[in-house]
């Protein structure tokens, strides 16, 4: 079985997740977040103790959860390298709202609303 801790904490919830995640985990990570309370309204991942992030990270990010933000802490640098790619390569999803700014610190990577895309400076 894979580890995952769940707190809660009013409307939000913190979710750490020990290990890879992979196609192995992805079912009981999902779990986890079906389980919750209809009254959470953030997510928290903490991926402080997250060893590997494959494809199946951004499934899980991409999973319909509750009306809920998603909010990323303690990402690995194996991970940052994932959501950058898979934004390079398909940068209308919105995978950068899940990294850092150059404000915030890497270790806590907020969700922030996507900019639009104003096209080349001329």
């Amino acid at each position: 079985m894979y580890d995952v801790t769940t707190e809660l904490h009013g409307r939000s919830a913190t979710l750490t997740p020990r290990g890879d995640i992979d196609h192995d985990s992805l079912d009981h990570l999902r779990s986890c977040l079906t389980g919750l309370p209809d009254t959470v309204a953030e997510i928290i991942w903490d991926l402080h103790a997250v060893t590997f992030v494959d494809v199946a990270g951004l499934h899980l990010l991409s999973t319909p959860t509750l009306p809920a933000q998603i909010t990323l802490t303690s990402l690995p640098p194996q991970a940052a390298r994932l959501l950058e790619t898979a934004h390079a390569t398909f940068p209308d999803q919105g995978w950068d709202r899940h990294l850092a700014t150059p404000e915030e610190p890497r270790h806590r990577a907020h969700k922030r609303p996507k900019q639009p895309d104003t096209g080349p400076q001329v």
